[in-house]
Formats: C-alpha cells, sequence, structure tokens
C-alpha cells in the first residue's frame, strides 16, 4: 500500500474570515498584552472581600468599563469562535498565509508574579501553629462523576492548592494520629486528569504494600467505580508529604506546588518521596514515612513499580459486567473481525492541547505524518491488521488515516453500559481498547501509557512519538511514563529549541501563532499560578494563626 505524502497530510483548519491587516495585529497584541495585566491583578483582588466571586465576575467588577471593551476589540479580530460565551478563551485557529505575522508585536508577558501587600498577623508560639482544614461549607457529595478538566487550563489555575473535604475538619494535623497505619491523598483529582490518576493510585497501592500500611483513604473518583475500589473517604487532617521535586512530573509547576505545600506548613519537617522508597531490595525500617497525606503526580519510571506489577494489574481490572461488555465488544468487532483472526493495531494521538504548552518540557503534538510513516513500514508485516484509533481530534485523525480504513470505539459500539453513563467516562472505552491491541503506538501521555501498563496481551509490542521526530519502541514497565525535554538549558538555546520543536510539529503557522499568543499565555499562565499558590498558602497560615 502505498500513502500520499506532503500537503494532503496536512491538517485543514476551519476558515475564518479574511485576516485584518497587520496594523490591526499589531492592535489586538497590545489588547492582549493588557488583558493579560488584569488577569494578574486578579491576584490582588483575590485578597479583599470579593475572594468569594469567580475569577471572571472579579474582573468585571474592578475593570467594568475596560474588561468588555477589550474583550469586544481581541474579539472581532479573531472572530467569536475564539470565545465561549462567558468570555473563556478557547483554541483559536487561523487560516491565513503562512509567515503572515512577521510584523507583528508580541505583547511582553511578566514571568515574575507582583509582590503582593502582606497581612498584619500575630504569630503564635510553635507549638500552636497549624494548619486548620478549612470547614465544610456543604455536605460532602459522594458523585464520582469525571473532572475532564486538567489542572493547567485557565479555568482550573485559581483551584489549585484545593483539597478535598475531610469528614472531621475540626482535628488539625498537629494532633497524633492513632488507629491503622494510613495514607490520605487530599489533592486526589486535582493534580492530573485520568492517566495522571491512575500513577498516582499505583504508588499510593505499592508503597502501602512495601511498608505495610494499612488503608488508604482518598476523595471520590470515577476509577472507584470503573476499577470496583473501596477506599475509604478521607477522615481527618494528617501532616503532608511530597514526592522528590527532581523527578518533575510536571514541568509546568512541579516545584511550585512543592514550595506551596512546604511554606503552607512551616511547623512540620515536609519529607520528600523518593523513588528507592518502593525499592524491593532495601528494607524498610521501623520509621517509614505513614500516617500522612501525600502529594504529587509520581510519574516515576516504571521498574520502581514493576515488581508490583501483578497487583497494580488486579488493581486495574474493570468491573465484571463493565469487562465483559468492553471485551465482548472488542473481540467482536476488532480481533475476530467478518470472522478472521486480526492483529489489532491501536493508535493513540494527543493533538489538542499540547499545543498550549510547547514551552514546558514534554508538551508537544506528534503530527499525524509521523504515525503514517511508521505505519507503512510496519502495516505490510503484520497478519490481517486491523486499525483502532483514539484521539482528542478524531476527525483529524480519520480523515488522515482514511486509507487504513480506522475504526473508533463509537464505530464499533463500545460505548458506556447505560447504567454507567453517568460517570461521564466517555473516555473508557478508548482507554480499554488500547489495552486490548496488539501492537500500540501512543503520545507522550500518561492516558495512552498506563493503557500500555495494564496491556496483557502475549508479544505485545509499543512504540510512541519522540521529540526527535521517531517512533521509539519502549517497554511499559521499563520507562518514564512521560519524556521530558532537558529544561537546564541557556535561555536562549531552551528558546530556540522550542521554536524547532515547534516548527517540527506545527510548521512555520504553528510557530507564529506559538510566538504570537501560545508562548506569552503560557508566561502568563505560569505567573498566575505562583500567584494563586502564594495566595493559598497564604491564607491558610492566616486561618491557622487566628
Amino acid at each position: 500500500m502505498t500513502l500520499s505524502k506532503s500537503n494532503s497530510l496536512k491538517r485543514a483548519l476551519p476558515s475564518l474570515p479574511p485576516p485584518e491587516p497587520k496594523r490591526t495585529r499589531k492592535a489586538v497584541a497590545a489588547d492582549c498584552a493588557e488583558l493579560a495585566t488584569l488577569l494578574l491583578s486578579h491576584a490582588r483582588h483575590t485578597e479583599s472581600s470579593n475572594a468569594h466571586l469567580s475569577p471572571e465576575a472579579l474582573l468585571r467588577t474592578a475593570y467594568p468599563d475596560r474588561l468588555p471593551q477589550l474583550l469586544s476589540n481581541i474579539n472581532a479580530f479573531v472572530g467569536p469562535a475564539a470565545f465561549d460565551q462567558d468570555h473563556s478563551f478557547k483554541q483559536i485557529q487561523f487560516d491565513e498565509p503562512e509567515d503572515d505575522y512577521t510584523d507583528a508585536v508580541v505583547p511582553s508577558i511578566p514571568t515574575d508574579v507582583p509582590l503582593l501587600p502582606r497581612r498584619q498577623s500575630i504569630v503564635l508560639p510553635e507549638q500552636q501553629f497549624h494548619v486548620v482544614p478549612e470547614p465544610l461549607s456543604k455536605p460532602v457529595k459522594p458523585a464520582t462523576a469525571y473532572k475532564a478538566q486538567t489542572e493547567i487550563a485557565i479555568s482550573r489555575i485559581f483551584q489549585l492548592g484545593n483539597t478535598a473535604a475531610v469528614a472531621d475538619p475540626t482535628i488539625p494535623a498537629r494532633i497524633p494520629y492513632e488507629g491503622p497505619s494510613l495514607l490520605t491523598m487530599t489533592a486526589f483529582g486535582e493534580l492530573g486528569r485520568f492517566g495522571n490518576q491512575m500513577l498516582q493510585y499505583m504508588f499510593l497501592r505499592a508503597y502501602a504494600k512495601r511498608h505495610g500500611i494499612a488503608q488508604i483513604q482518598l476523595p471520590p473518583w470515577v476509577g472507584a467505580s470503573l476499577f470496583g475500589l473501596n477506599d475509604a473517604p478521607v477522615q481527618r487532617a494528617l501532616p503532608p508529604v511530597v514526592e522528590y521535586r527532581d523527578t518533575l512530573a510536571n514541568s509546568t509547576f512541579t516545584t511550585d506546588l512543592i514550595d506551596y505545600v512546604k511554606r503552607a506548613n512551616p511547623n512540620f519537617n515536609v519529607n520528600e518521596l523518593v523513588p528507592d522508597s518502593l525499592d524491593m531490595g532495601i528494607v524498610p525500617d521501623h520509621q517509614s514515612v505513614k500516617n500522612v497525606d501525600v502529594w504529587g503526580w509520581f510519574q516515576w519510571h516504571t521498574s520502581y513499580y514493576a515488581p508490583y506489577k501483578q497487583l497494580i494489574q488486579s488493581v486495574f481490572t474493570p468491573v465484571p459486567e463493565l469487562k465483559a461488555h468492553m471485551e465482548n465488544v472488542f473481540e467482536r468487532e476488532l480481533r475476530f473481525r467478518d470472522g478472521v483472526r486480526r492483529t489489532v493495531v491501536g493508535l493513540h494521538l494527543r493533538l489538542g492541547d499540547y499545543k498550549n504548552i510547547a514551552a514546558s518540557s514534554f508538551g508537544y503534538c506528534a503530527p499525524t505524518a509521523w504515525y503514517l510513516n511508521w505505519l507503512q513500514k510496519i502495516w505490510p508485516t503484520l497478519d490481517n491488521p486491523v486499525l483502532f484509533v483514539a484521539s482528542d481530534d478524531i476527525n483529524a485523525v480519520l480523515r488522515d488515516f482514511a486509507e487504513y480504513n480506522p475504526l473508533t470505539a463509537d464505530a464499533i459500539g463500545m460505548g458506556m453500559p447505560d447504567d454507567m453513563k453517568t460517570l461521564k467516562a466517555g473516555f473508557f472505552p478508548d482507554w480499554f481498547g488500547l489495552t486490548q491491541c496488539d501492537v500500540l503506538a501512543i503520545s507522550n501521555s500518561t492516558f495512552s501509557f498506563s493503557a500500555c501498563m495494564m496491556n496483557h496481551q502475549p508479544n505485545a509490542r509499543f512504540f510512541r512519538a519522540h521529540y526527535r521526530g521517531v517512533m521509539e519502541a519502549f517497554e511499559p514497565w521499563n520507562a518514564d511514563p512521560i519524556m521530558h525535554r532537558d529544561m537546564n538549558k541557556a535561555g536562549l538555546s531552551a528558546a530556540l529549541e522550542t521554536l524547532q520543536l515547534v516548527y517540527n510539529t506545527q510548521g512555520s503557522r504553528g510557530v507564529a501563532k506559538n510566538l504570537l499568543y501560545e508562548l506569552p499565555y503560557y508566561g502568563l499562565r505560569s505567573a498566575i499560578m505562583k500567584a494563586v499558590l502564594w495566595k493559598q498558602a497564604r491564607s491558610k497560615l492566616t486561618a491557622a494563626s487566628a
């Protein structure tokens, strides 16, 4: 089979109104910069009595005249599709000649958070100084519906540092815990989506097994219903521990989060958990960390998890009725399609949100052409292959891979059972399908990487798109879940490498759009993250000293 190349593989972008003159682009760049300044000023206004309002309401309250004018100017330039009805930002698409931004002005976004005025507070003696859990404003709901937005989305940034409510908020963390040994993770569900939650729970179970910890307590999450887990809700506050900062699980703000936890808990010796804490060859001592609240992503090299492979794969087995339904459809519609034993090739392409975080160490969108080149080589070597695809831009994937007759979970009828649709786990059929493939090529994503870890197929083979532009073979139980670029290079060198990566994955149009919008926006988001975490730490300290 031969494939068409070059322009036929490029993703078509939706048509928008004709481009405005370049002087308009300069003006809108200035408007974007001013809007960024207003967003940063949100950190100051959340210190006021208006802290109960949403970020949008705060901005409208603080800038009732200027904010609507800015939004109107920007909206007129990029088109109404760029904003939701509540004026929150959406992905902006362009249909313009390449290199058409060369004369545009790039807004300068400060990366340092402005110092905020400090409150006057009374410092209590050390033995009385502790973090008091915030009281419940309403009863804890047992709902386990999936939270789809990641913590780096602009709509979630102002929730950074949030934790689940505990059953008894009157017990401060400084009061010693008496009872069976325990681990909690009150931030579970706030630090990453399904793939990250899999790795976090994987760590908790492996650590509990290694150190003889009797119980894990978690906020309700969708995995409890999918996998039949029965961990108790978090009962009380416990002293915090964090993962080792040099693991850089989430390069967008790992260090900021760890510093936040330590600043908010000055009277605790906040330990950092290292990967060796799972090492079966090291005898744990009687002072193993336990009875603590754990913070982190735990995207550790999976050789540390490999000794617990049987336990982990058993834990992440879907409940019987869900497993039977998914397996029956997959076997009938894919593995034995048309009555013939097939080699199921799975692809997971993450083409959406990574375009917005190209300045991070892990965010890159491997283009479909990389997968097509790989597929063209491997396809003729397989027995009766059939292609299963999953993506956050499924229409683009179906178009670009049309010559291989790709099938999706929806196309084969592998949806969630009716009695589980309230979980809002529409992603799960894709994830389960990836766990059943014989050959799998994935993105730099914990979603599909965790599916590789749960794959039971004999002699399965795994590949993923490396940022150097190649498809690399890997072993799921002896690899880093996420590949990171070296971010310790000098500023100019790192910037040039980022632009080169964007050019390789998104072309010159992507470079222009990142220079004008995404990279400044990334700097703005990083600054807001720092401000929000700083405010959260101060709020907790103020509450503790009240």
